[in-house]
C-alpha cells in the first residue's frame, strides 16, 4: 500500500467524536468570558436539525469564533488543510494568507497574532475535528470523511464565500464543494441533507439562521452546482440586510 492509498485509508477510519475534545471545551470556556453571546434568530418554525448542512458567511475571524462558541447545536466544521499541519505550514497560512491576504493586516501585527497562534491552532483544531478542505484531488478526502460525520448524524458548518481577496459584508461567490457534498450524500443514502443558510453581523453582534432548504430539489429545477452555489448565496445576503435592518 502506498502512502497515498494509507492516509486515505486512515481519513477513512478516523474517529468520530458527538462531542467537543477536552483542550477545545477548555478555549471555549475560557473564550465565553470575553467573547458576549450573540442574539440569535430562527427563522424555522421546527428545532433545528441535527443531521444537516450549515453554510455561513465568514466576517473575517469573528464567524468561526461566535458559531463554534454558540451555535445551539453540535457542529463540525470544514477548514483549509495547512490549519491541521505541522507548525511551518500552519505559520505559513496564517501569516501570508490569512492575516495579510484575507483579514488585510500589516505584516507585524500579522507576524505576532501568527506566531503565537500557530501554537496551538492544531491542538484547537483536533478538538473541534476540524475537516480539512483541499483545492485539488485530494478534496475526495473532504468528502470521504465529510460522510462519515453525516452518517454518524451529526452536522457540518461550512464557509462556502470565495474570500481570495478577503472578506466582504456583501458575499461576491460561494465555491460549490457543498453542493458536491450533498449530492453524493443523497446518492449513497437517498437522505435529502437539509441545508440551513447562516448570516452573521459582526457589529450587530447577531447571526440569522435561514429557512432549510435541499439540493436536490433545486436539482429538480434544472440547476447546476454553480447556480445552486449562486443560490445560496443571494439567501445568505439576504439574511445579512434582514439583520442589518433589524431592531436589535
Amino acid at each position: 500500500m502506498n502512502k497515498q492509498k494509507r492516509k486515505e485509508e486512515k481519513i477513512k477510519t478516523r474517529k468520530i467524536y458527538r462531542y467537543y475534545r477536552p483542550f477545545f471545551r477548555l478555549v471555549r470556556k475560557i473564550a465565553k468570558f470575553f467573547k458576549r453571546r450573540p442574539t440569535i434568530f430562527n427563522l424555522n418554525k421546527e428545532p433545528l436539525d441535527t443531521n444537516a448542512l450549515y453554510l455561513s458567511n465568514h466576517s473575517g475571524a469573528s464567524g468561526p469564533l461566535v458559531l463554534s462558541l454558540y451555535m445551539p447545536i453540535f457542529i463540525i466544521p470544514w477548514g483549509a488543510h495547512e490549519m491541521v499541519g505541522n507548525y511551518r505550514t500552519r505559520w505559513k497560512y496564517l501569516y501570508y494568507v490569512f492575516y495579510q491576504q484575507k483579514l488585510k493586516y500589516k505584516k507585524f501585527k500579522a507576524f505576532m497574532i501568527a506566531t503565537f497562534f500557530a501554537i496551538i491552532s492544531k491542538m484547537l483544531y483536533r478538538g473541534m475535528q476540524l475537516i480539512p478542505t483541499y483545492q485539488d484531488l485530494r478534496f475526495k478526502n473532504t468528502l470521504n470523511h465529510s460522510i462519515n460525520v453525516l452518517n454518524k448524524g451529526l452536522s457540518i458548518l461550512i464557509f462556502p464565500e470565495d474570500s481570495t481577496d478577503g472578506y466582504d459584508d456583501v458575499i461576491k461567490s460561494f465555491n460549490a464543494g457543498f453542493v458536491l457534498l450533498a449530492e453524493r450524500y443523497y446518492k449513497e443514502t437517498k437522505k435529502d441533507l437539509p441545508i440551513y443558510p447562516l448570516y452573521f453581523l459582526k457589529r450587530k453582534n447577531a447571526y440569522v439562521i435561514g429557512s432549510k432548504q435541499s439540493v436536490s430539489t433545486l436539482l429538480d429545477k434544472g440547476m447546476n452546482r454553480d447556480e445552486i452555489a449562486n443560490h445560496f448565496k443571494n439567501i445568505t445576503n439576504n439574511l445579512g440586510e434582514y439583520l442589518d435592518k433589524k431592531e436589535i
